[in-house]
């Protein structure tokens, strides 16, 4: 079950982790080479199993279309808000409201 800051590949550069909590992840980076930032989401899958998007047992981030990304932004946030004892919630406060300035 991969966390959200050990799944980077290759096509993805400029990576910050939005949002992690156990089962279900969000990055804002650019994916190949993109010239703007966009959002990628995957779930984290159990133990033995790469989650979903994969490649065999690669896990991969799904990218969000550019007309979702503002309302699933929004709704990261209020997540996040709520995780008051998770050990990175203020870097991820910081960085989803990043997300949603660039979006």
């Amino acid at each position: 079950m991969p966390s959200v800051d050990q799944v980077r590949p290759k096509m993805w550069d400029d990576v910050i982790d939005l949002y992690d909590d156990g089962s279900y992840s969000a990055i804002w980076g650019r994916r190949e080479e993109a010239p703007k930032r966009s959002l990628g989401v995957r779930w984290n899958g159990a133990d033995g199993y790469a989650g979903y998007p994969n490649l065999g047992k690669n896990p991969v981030w799904y990218s969000e279309p550019t007309f979702l990304q503002h309302a699933i932004l929004s709704a990261l946030l209020e997540k996040v808000k709520k995780m008051q004892e998770h050990p990175r919630r203020e870097e991820f406060l910081r960085n989803v409201l990043t997300a949603l300035e660039e979006c």
